[in-house]
């Protein structure tokens, strides 16, 4: 006999009531049901969502694209299910909540829902499960356990909120295996053993044709090839993740009904038009979307009801484009592609707005991120990265062709400060000057090679520069903070507004130039800075910042905790110099190099090439010490805060003329630049005379 149920008892208290075994049999019965004969769709009405702050029941005109797909997730035909959508399109309700509501409805069994981690999966099980199951009186009522990772449901229904580990897609039976935003890193090798969703796979093999592999992403991987054209009607370019997936699959894809001609088309970005100015929100406010056939104006508010109207289209066998059923090709996976125009919970002039700023955050700075997300979570497409487009690939022919008028090792008359790069290779420091105008524009004036020790060197006579070995040898580059070049018809010169250094190497580099850094710390403050290179490919790492080298190692005794070193997104400078050089316009952010540069210099700027996986040299390439040095300076200048200037109102170590902070009159108007860097390491005979400030405050 069961004993009857009590909140709480209490030590003394009399033990409850005893219930009859009809009650132990009925709670039984529901695990010997057969499945109810009802679809996904129609088993989700039954419970509720969350909308706008007022819990509804969930209605499938909202989205009605979502029918088709969520209710294949019960197909018998296929063992896995992938959709590729944007953000706000429901697509995680829709493959995701849905199935699994539909498993404690109608289908009780088991199901494992995954997260990209421990954390993202129990704050998604707090935050949106349990008010799901709290505000749907029939998933409530259901419930029986209730633990943040796992949850059991009258009939014999288990629910474990799961992260990608070799643990939790080993070993188990799990007939539905549901995975959401599947395009995080955490999905695509889980600890060695391959794919999630190769794993998942292979964990409803024993429930037959009754399991299924479902997982839903908006795409985040990039195009690997760059000149990849589509073979058939609905394939996708190549990626990793969601996209992949979707590729082995049905292919399809959404198709609206034109209101005018009654013509088929897909409601895609590129049919989309808004006005050519104003700000990112009013061209967004105005946009419409345009029949592929009859050219008629859809406006936004007929969205809603061509969705309602609209269906899926799967490539089949023969090549041409079907609806779900016998003539699809032949694939155990049916695949789904959303494009973000016909998202349900997104406006066009979200969309629009979203897409414009990033085009504008990436004109401004160079920055692609804010571009990236625009492209993958408003507009459901995978991302190349602009250094990747066959009309931005920099060329040495293309360069040389490009080259420009502007004077070898002057500064334009429109300079408003000059930087120095310094590479340290074996042998030598490589130097690069440019000089930077406003918005970002910037020209190369000057690149030599440093080979003498400065005197006072151990040996300093008889060998080459060796910074790997000799830290006396780095203070060859104090004369840095002295050079000057020439303004463009003009009488003054300008000076260096610092100098940035690479800090890696052979060995003995790094030490050497953390000896050298804490030496000038006080003698020129903010004139010199250090640099290394971030190998990380996440799109999370930064552009640039300022940080101390040993903040992961602090147990180490000889950590350099007191030296301030800028850690570059190498790969993200690289696409945004790549983007500069191949500027056919003058203007905001484009590099020159004049015609009188050194020959190698063109080359060393066309060294490496953009892959899917980051940039690399061309084959037989050796040097690139140009593109690196350009790197370093671009870091120096998001560090400096250059970005941020208000060009109508500059710092006075920015303005143009002889007022500069770092002006000074040439009073050897016969001054001889060329032997000045050559020989860096010597200081001039006559130095000219200052005008104006010695040191600047732009920056902490």
């Amino acid at each position: 006999m069961l004993q009857n149920d009590a909140p709480e008892y209490r030590e003394g208290a009399p033990l409850p009531g005893f219930r009859p075994v009809s009650d132990a049999i009925r709670a039984a019965l529901p695990a010997l049901s057969p499945p109810a004969r009802i679809t996904v769709s129609e088993a989700v009405k039954r419970r509720k969502i969350n909308a706008g702050g007022s819990w509804e029941f969930w209605d499938n005109d909202v989205a009605p694209y979502m029918v088709e797909p969520m209710n294949v997730t019960q197909s018998r035909r296929f063992e896995s299910a992938v959709f590729v959508g944007p953000a706000r399109s429901s697509k995680t309700e829709g493959m995701i909540i849905n199935p699994w509501a539909h498993s404690v409805i109608a289908s009780p069994r088991m199901v494992s829902i995954f997260y990209m981690s421990q954390a993202a999966a129990r704050e998604w099980s707090v935050q949106e499960l349990g008010p799901i199951i709290k505000n749907s009186p029939e998933l409530k009522d259901a419930l029986r356990i209730d633990n943040t990772h796992e949850k059991t449901f009258k009939g014999g229904g288990r629910l474990t909120v799961d992260w990608p580990v070799d643990n939790k897609l080993s070993g188990r039976s799990i007939p539905l295996v549901l995975m959401a935003d599947y395009d995080q890193k955490a999905y695509q090798d889980v600890e060695g053993q391959g794919p999630a969703f190769a794993l998942g796979r292979k964990r409803h093999t024993q429930a037959g044709t009754r399991g299924m592999n479902v997982a839903e992403s908006s795409p985040r991987f990039p195009i690997l090839d760059e000149s990849w054209q589509p073979k058939t009607p609905h394939e996708a370019p190549p990626c990793e993740g969601i996209l992949g997936l979707y590729n082995t699959g049905t292919r399809a894809r959404l198709y609206w009904t034109c209101p005018e001609c009654k013509g088929e088309f897909e409601p895609t970005f590129d049919r989309m038009s808004y006005p050519d100015e104003g700000t990112p929100a009013e061209r967004g406010a105005a946009a419409y979307m345009s029949c592929l056939h009859c050219g008629g104006v859809i406006e936004p508010h007929q969205k809603a009801e061509l969705n309602r109207t609209a269906r899926w289209l799967h490539e089949g066998k023969d090549g041409n484009l079907v609806p779900l059923g016998p003539d699809v090709r032949a694939t155990s996976v049916v695949s789904y592609w959303l494009h973000g125009p016909a998202a349900a919970l997104a406006t066009w002039a979200q969309i629009v707005a979203r897409y414009l700023e990033g085009v504008e955050e990436f004109e401004r700075t160079g920055d692609e991120t804010p571009l990236k997300a625009a492209t993958n979570l408003d507009l459901g497409l995978p991302y190349r990265p602009q250094a990747m487009g066959e009309g931005s690939a920099v060329t040495e022919s293309g360069l040389r062709n490009s080259a420009t008028d502007h004077a070898w090792q002057t500064a334009p008359a429109e300079t408003r400060f000059l930087l120095a790069a310094v590479d340290v290779q074996k042998g030598r420091f490589v130097v690069q000057v440019m000089a930077h105008l406003a918005d970002g524009e910037r020209v190369v004036i000057d690149r030599f090679d440093i080979h003498t020790p400065p005197p006072g060197a151990p040996r300093a006579e008889d060998r080459q520069l060796d910074p790997a070995k000799y830290g006396e040898d780095w203070d060859v580059l104090l004369d840095l903070a002295e050079l000057s070049y020439p303004v463009a018809n003009a009488d003054h010169r300008l000076k260096l507004l610092s100098i940035v250094c690479d800090a890696g190497g052979e060995p003995g580099v790094t030490p050497n130039a953390y000896a050298f850094w804490r030496k000038v710390k006080k003698s020129h403050p903010r004139r010199f800075h250090l640099i290394r290179g971030n190998s990380r490919k996440s799109e999370d790492v930064k552009r640039a910042e300022v940080k101390a080298p040993e903040t992961s190692r602090q147990g180490r005794k000889n950590a350099a905790r007191d030296v301030l070193i800028i850690r570059a997104g190498t790969d993200r400078l690289k696409d945004e110099i790549a983007a500069s050089l191949t500027r056919t316009e003058s203007g905001s952010r484009t590099i020159h190099i004049p015609r009188g540069a050194p020959p190698d210099i063109f080359a060393e700027f066309a060294a490496e090439r953009r892959g899917a996986k980051g940039w690399e040299k061309r084959p037989g390439v050796k040097r690139n010490e140009a593109l690196d040095l350009a790197v370093y300076d671009l870091a120096l200048v998001i560090v400096l805060g250059c970005e941020k200037i208000n060009w109508s109102k500059p710092p006075a170590w920015a303005v143009i003329g002889p007022n500069n902070s770092f002006a000074v009159v040439d009073l050897e108007t016969d001054q001889d630049l060329e032997a000045e860097v050559s020989e860096p390491a010597k200081k001039p005979k006559k130095r000219p005379r200052r005008r104006g400030r010695r040191s600047f405050s732009g920056w902490d």
